[in-house]
């Protein structure tokens, strides 16, 4: 995705005003990355971010010399907006195909027209992509959100506080409403109704490094038909890793009836599981493997439009992955959305 427009060298269309707003981003995924881009262009924007790093699920971790994408595992693209990022990426070396359709524990794929697309060095890795150029801000955790004479008044954890024209709420809609609700902001009830009938569904993801190969047939990633494992890739294989190593996905079912459990009992029953249905036959040590809890992995109730304008307050854009459709390309087409809407509101309130 090409670098946003130099700020001091936007064109003035139309006779529209040159005038900028303030736009506050909250959350680096990579719908937020992208309507941070797409408004960079004639906005001043920056994103804030609890984490200490960028792109949500987007997430790559190392322990000791195994490397592990433990959130999204690839990108598709469907929608030809998308497919230009994608094209780009590939172009430039940071992304490259691995693999087509569903893969059976055998390795044999039930192609569906859609290749799987990998970051060549990490996931995390595209998301830093989209980050380049921008104004982020990372641990900066906001804890409510006011309107204020037709602006914005975003508090940080610790105290700080953000004045913007605009802001785009990009975190899962429980989260985003937490923030609208501390600042006593006060949604129309059809947006109120809309926003809460959003639900997710969690993931338990195991980071599990081996002693030697997996046993993971290629292209080392197995979508098991049943339950409790989802997925399992081989991030050796994948091409992002030197030590060996898997990221295992637990279906929503187990990771919702496990979520409290202890680390080693999740790890042991995902084992076991892997083994007995995905083809692991490496063994695991389990002494270094990590278990990560996405609360928001995918949604399970999605919103049936790509973002949604907040009526009655100022200018509020909710957008993610739980607006239109799912996973990567979902989210980064639901920030482009939320961005165009925005900057379609901003330029109606200049022109009053």
């Amino acid at each position: 995705m090409p670098p946003p427009s130099d700020r001091h060298q936007r064109a003035v269309v139309d006779g529209s005003d040159p005038r900028t707003a303030r736009v506050v981003v909250v959350g680096a995924g990579a719908a937020g990355l992208v309507a941070a881009r797409e408004l960079s262009a004639a906005h001043d924007v920056v994103v804030l971010d609890k984490a200490r790093g960028v792109g949500g699920r987007m997430a790559t971790r190392r322990i000791g010399d195994a490397t592990f994408d433990h959130g999204a595992q690839f990108v598709t693209a469907h929608h030809e907006w998308f497919g230009g990022v994608v094209e780009h990426w590939c172009a430039t070396g940071a992304a490259a195909a691995w693999f087509q359709g569903r893969v059976g524990p055998n390795g044999v794929a039930n192609a569906d027209g859609h290749p799987r697309h990998r970051g060549t060095v990490s996931m995390n890795a595209l998301a830093k992509l989209l980050a380049e150029g921008l104004e982020v801000r990372r641990e900066a955790k906001v804890s409510s959100l006011t309107a204020e004479e037709g602006c914005w008044r975003i508090e940080l954890e610790g105290g700080e506080v953000l004045g913007a024209d605009a802001v785009v709420l990009s975190a899962p809609v429980p989260q985003s409403l937490a923030l609208v609700d501390a600042g006593g902001v006060v949604l129309e009830g059809a947006d109120r109704e809309a926003l809460e009938a959003v639900t997710y569904d969690p993931c338990l993801a195991a980071l599990i490094p081996l002693a030697g190969p997996s046993g993971l047939a290629e292209p080392g990633a197995v979508a098991p038909s049943v339950g409790p494992v989802e997925w399992i890739a081989d991030n050796r294989m994948k091409g992002i890793s030197v030590g060996h190593g898997v990221t295992v996905h637990a279906d929503a079912q187990f990771s919702a009836e496990r979520w409290e459990l202890a680390d080693a009992e999740v790890l042991a029953e995902l084992v076991a599981a892997a083994r007995e249905s995905a083809g692991l036959t490496g063994a695991a040590l389990m002494a270094e493997a990590q278990v990560q809890r996405w609360r928001y992995a995918r949604p399970s109730s999605s919103h049936p439009e790509t973002a949604l304008v907040a009526a009655g307050v100022a200018p509020l854009v909710f957008c993610g992955d739980a607006f239109g459709e799912a996973r990567v390309e979902g989210a980064a087409v639901s920030g482009r959305a939320a961005a165009v809407a925005l900057a379609e509101r901003l330029a109606s309130r200049g022109q009053r």
